[in-house]
C-alpha cells in the first residue's frame, strides 16, 4: 500500500461516514426489526456505503493497526517539515517537532470489554463519567479510564517544544511576528461579540500562516484533492445527515425506545441530550469546564491581573492527584444515574450501537440517491480514494 492510499484512505472514510454515527447497511425498511438484528459490539459494526464504493474506500481498513497509526505519525511530520520550509521562506527558524511523542491512537487492551458491548454498557453505561477521569484519579470505587499504560508518570510528563528557546532568543516585536508567520492573523473578533456572531467571524476568515498551509496540502488533515472533495459536497453530506434524522423510520425507532422507557418512568431524548446533561453535571469535578471556567467559577478576568489569570488556570488543570472526596462523593451520583439510564436504555432497544445500525441502514438509501443525483459533478473523484 503506498502513502497516498493510506492517506486518502484515513480522510475519506472520515469524509463519507456520518460524522454522528457509523454508516450500516441492512435489508428491510421496520426500524424495530433492524435494530434486533444489529451486532454485540461496535468493532463487529461492519458496513455498506455506496459513496464509499465510488471512491474506492477499503471500508474494512483497520486504522487501529500499527502500520495506520504510524501513517497518521509519519504524515504529520511531514506537515511539520512543510512548516519548516515555510518559516526559513519568511526569514525564521524552526525545528519539526516529532509527533510521536505526542500522537496516542489507544485503543482498549488486550482485556478490555468491546466497545459499546452489553458488557461494556454494563460497566461504562454511555461512557460520559465512566470515561472522562483515569482510574488513577477517581479511586477504586468509581469507574474511570485504565491510565496503567502511561506508568507512573501518569500525564504530568509534559511537551518540550523544541522551539522554545530559539523564540525566547527572540525580541518581542520579532516574537510577534515569529507566531504571525507560523499562526497567520487571528480573526478580528469585536469584543462583547454574541456565540452567533463570533461563528460568523470564523466563517468567514480565512486561515494563513505556515502551519494552516501545510495543513491545507495535507490530504489526510482535510487539504488536497480531499479537501476540494469535501469543499464541494460538504452541504450535501450534512444534508443527508439531515434527512436520515428526519426519516420516520428514524422517529419510530426513538418513540419505540422512549415508550419502553417511560414504562419505567425513565425519560430519554436521544444521545444529544443525553451528552448535554451529564456533561453538565460534570462541570467543575477536577478542574473541568465546558463553558467559561471564569464564568462558571463566578469571577471577572478583566478585574484580574496576569499573574492571577495564571494561577487561576494552573487549579484547573487536570492530573497528577486523586479527585477531592467531594468531587468523587458528585461523581459517583453521576455516574450511578448514568449507568442506570444506559442500562435501560440498552435494555429497550436503545444505545450508541442500536442507533448506528438504525440510522445507517437507512443512510445507505440516501447516499445513493446522492450518487445519483449529483452523477455528473463527480466524474474527477471516482476512486480518488485510492490514490496514484
Amino acid at each position: 500500500m503506498t502513502e497516498g492510499v493510506l492517506v486518502r484512505r484515513v480522510l475519506l472514510v472520515g469524509v463519507v461516514v456520518s460524522a454522528a454515527w457509523v454508516a450500516v447497511a441492512c435489508g428491510g425498511s421496520s426500524a424495530g426489526s433492524v435494530a434486533s438484528d444489529a451486532p454485540e459490539s461496535f468493532e463487529d459494526l461492519g458496513y455498506e456505503s455506496p459513496i464509499a464504493d465510488f471512491l474506492g474506500v477499503d471500508t474494512s481498513f483497520d486504522f487501529s493497526s500499527d502500520d495506520a497509526q504510524a501513517e497518521m505519525v509519519a504524515e504529520q511530520n511531514r506537515v511539520e517539515e512543510t512548516t519548516a520550509a515555510c518559516m526559513r521562506e519568511q526569514g525564521f527558524e524552526y525545528t519539526p517537532v516529532d509527533s510521536s511523542q505526542f500522537m496516542s491512537f489507544g485503543g482498549p487492551g488486550e482485556e478490555e470489554l468491546p466497545y459499546f458491548s452489553p458488557e461494556w454498557v454494563e460497566k461504562y453505561g454511555f461512557g460520559i463519567s465512566t470515561q472522562m477521569f483515569p482510574q488513577s484519579e477517581v479511586g477504586p470505587d468509581l469507574v474511570g479510564y485504565d491510565d496503567s499504560q502511561f506508568g507512573d508518570e501518569g500525564f504530568e510528563e509534559e511537551f518540550q517544544d523544541p522551539n522554545s528557546e530559539y523564540v525566547e532568543s527572540l525580541s518581542e516585536a520579532e516574537r510577534v511576528a515569529y507566531y504571525e508567520a507560523l499562526h497567520g492573523d487571528s480573526p478580528d473578533i469585536t469584543e462583547g461579540a454574541s456565540d452567533e456572531e463570533i461563528d460568523a467571524f470564523f466563517q468567514d476568515w480565512q486561515p494563513t500562516g505556515c502551519q494552516n498551509e501545510a495543513y491545507e496540502n495535507s490530504d489526510m488533515f482535510g487539504g488536497g484533492d480531499v479537501g476540494r472533495f469535501y469543499e464541494e459536497f460538504g452541504d450535501e453530506f450534512e444534508a443527508i445527515d439531515e434527512r436520515v434524522e428526519a426519516d420516520q423510520r428514524v422517529r419510530d425507532y426513538r418513540d419505540e425506545v422512549n415508550a419502553c422507557l417511560a414504562e419505567d418512568g425513565l425519560e430519554y431524548t436521544g444521545m444529544q441530550d443525553v451528552y448535554e446533561q451529564f456533561e453538565s453535571r460534570l462541570n467543575g469535578i477536577g478542574g473541568q469546564f465546558y463553558g467559561d471556567p471564569f464564568e462558571d467559577s463566578g469571577v471577572d478576568p478583566d478585574q484580574m491581573s496576569d499573574e492571577e489569570i495564571d494561577a487561576f488556570l494552573s487549579e484547573l488543570e487536570m492530573g497528577g492527584g486523586m479527585l477531592s472526596d467531594e468531587d468523587r462523593a458528585t461523581l459517583a451520583e453521576v455516574q450511578a444515574d448514568e449507568l442506570e439510564l444506559a442500562r435501560a436504555v440498552v435494555a429497550c432497544g436503545g444505545g450508541q450501537l442500536k442507533e448506528a445500525f438504525v440510522l445507517g441502514e437507512i443512510r445507505v438509501e440516501y447516499e445513493q440517491e446522492f450518487l445519483d443525483t449529483n452523477a455528473d459533478r463527480l466524474g474527477e473523484f471516482e476512486g480518488s480514494a485510492q490514490g496514484p
